[in-house]
């Protein structure tokens, strides 16, 4: 147990450091724009996660989501190049997708699980 606390508490310190080094890096680089900086955002924390499963450690789920928030959203902003509000507007429309497709996985899921018992 105290090596899978250790594990998950490196993975963390890793995803941190490769987040403030990636939002550094797309700071100071102009060519890098914010859908770019979320994308990348969004690819550092669905890999923390990826590690965290071949590892044997269970997913996060938020840091799940908020990967795949950030990578469509990022992905989004930058090849439509939308206006600020309009960017925002996407914001909210991806992440409310997001929590719905989620809810609805998850029903179909418990769903399956239960009808496996019977």
């Amino acid at each position: 147990m105290e090596i899978a606390n250790n594990s998950k508490r490196t993975l963390a310190a890793f995803g941190w450091g490769a987040l403030f080094i990636w939002w550094g890096v797309s700071f100071i680089y102009d060519p890098i724009t914010i859908g770019l900086c979320a994308a990348g955002s969004g690819v550092i924390l669905l890999g923390v996660n990826i590690t965290r499963l071949l590892m044997g450690i269970p997913a996060n789920r938020s840091t799940h989501d908020w990967g795949v928030i950030a990578l469509v959203w990022g992905t989004l902003d930058h090849f439509l190049k939308p206006t600020f509000e309009q960017s925002f507007a996407m914001l909210f429309i991806v992440l409310g997708a997001v929590i719905v497709s989620t809810m609805l996985a998850r029903k179909v899921l418990d769903r399956s699980q239960g009808s496996s018992e019977l």
